[in-house]
């Protein structure tokens, strides 16, 4: 019977905070287009029908509200990966300095991925809606910080690990 070993990768913090980046960059991007579909629709004969108003608030609700909480959610469950993945990893602890290094590549990473959003959002069409996004502006602005901790978290989980004297070895 073949057994399936699941295995996670220290550079999963790298590829966390790459698909992070991409989410926030294209809920930016999808309230912009939103947006001026909500001026086509205020503008134009659709806006003296009877369903303008409720389809009005659903445009305000979606670029508002909605994008928020979905990009809350997705950053929620990739942290949570990342910390579950971690209990996957079986690695002996000689191996700690090359975890530093991805998390300090991972760091670096960050530093240039959060100012390419902020050069994003600070564009003259994007800033009036990227300020309605409060919640991906900060995680945005604070994302080394937070990476800091998830992978310190992500460290001690993985190297602090006790293996028990079962029949497989764990290295």
């Amino acid at each position: 019977m073949l057994r399936q070993r699941r295995k996670a990768d220290p550079t999963d913090i790298i590829l966390l905070l790459v698909i992070l980046f991409f989410i926030a960059v294209s809920f930016v991007v999808v309230g912009f287009t939103n947006s001026k579909i909500k001026e086509v629709i205020d503008t134009t004969v659709l806006n003296q029908s009877t369903a303008h108003s409720s389809i009005s608030a659903s445009f305000k609700v979606v670029n508002e509200l909605t994008v928020q909480r979905g990009f809350l959610l997705f950053f929620g469950i990739l942290i949570i990966g990342i910390l579950l993945s971690s209990f996957l990893i079986k690695v002996h602890p000689a191996f700690i300095f090359i975890y530093i290094m991805t998390l300090a590549m991972a760091l670096f990473t960050a530093v240039y991925l959060a100012n390419a959003y902020e050069l994003i959002v600070s564009n003259a069409q994007l800033a009036a809606l990227a300020s309605n996004y409060a919640i991906m502006t900060w995680v945005m602005q604070n994302v080394v910080k937070i990476f800091l901790g998830v992978g310190a978290l992500s460290m001690v989980i993985i190297f602090s690990k006790v293996f028990g004297g079962g029949k497989e070895n764990p290295f």
